[in-house]
């Protein structure tokens, strides 16, 4: 999906890119190639507004964070939730609170000088990356000090058990 993104911002070099990220957003890793000699450290700032890049992204992190047994639940039941293992109920429950309840606050506490698709896209975005990934779309030092402490929570708490995210899990 970030393909045709990167190959219009980067030529031919932008499949490199787009796999580059791919595995890194599902790895939870947070690393990106996107540095240049003018700015070594830029990650997705380029792309605060594009829809793609960042709900890809996020899809990727959430899907990788979320545990291999809790998509094996996914694939087995479906979506018969009450045939989840509790595990599985318990890491979807948190990780979707620990989605949106940030993202609320970010919404309102950071991020008002942009328009609001825009705001609520990066509102959700750092809701997601904070937890294991580290990428982010706009300058952390411009948020507030309250908000970068919701931050630090969410990559103490981390990601699922049995994912490819870091962190004290969310079942802890």
């Amino acid at each position: 999906a970030m393909l045709p993104v990167f190959c219009r911002d980067y030529g031919w070099r932008g499949i490199w890119m787009a796999v580059f990220h791919s595995i890194s957003a599902f790895c939870n890793a947070g690393f990106d190639i996107l540095g240049t000699e003018n700015n070594l450290y830029p990650s997705l700032t380029g792309y605060t507004g594009s829809p793609i890049i960042n709900i890809t992204i996020m899809l990727l992190i959430v899907i990788g964070g979320i545990g291999f047994l809790t998509w094996d639940d996914i694939c087995e039941h479906k979506w018969h939730f009450h045939r989840y293992r509790v595990q599985s109920k318990v890491i979807l429950a948190i990780t979707g609170f620990l989605i949106v309840v940030p993202a609320a606050f970010f919404f309102f506490e950071d991020f008002s000088a942009l328009p609001t698709g825009t705001q609520l896209l990066v509102s959700f975005f750092q809701s997601v990356t904070t937890r294991t990934a580290g990428f982010n779309t706009v300058a952390l030092s411009a948020m507030s000090s309250a908000s970068k402490g919701i931050m630090i929570l969410l990559m103490l708490i981390g990601g699922a058990p049995g994912s490819t995210a870091g962190g004290m899990k969310t079942t802890t």
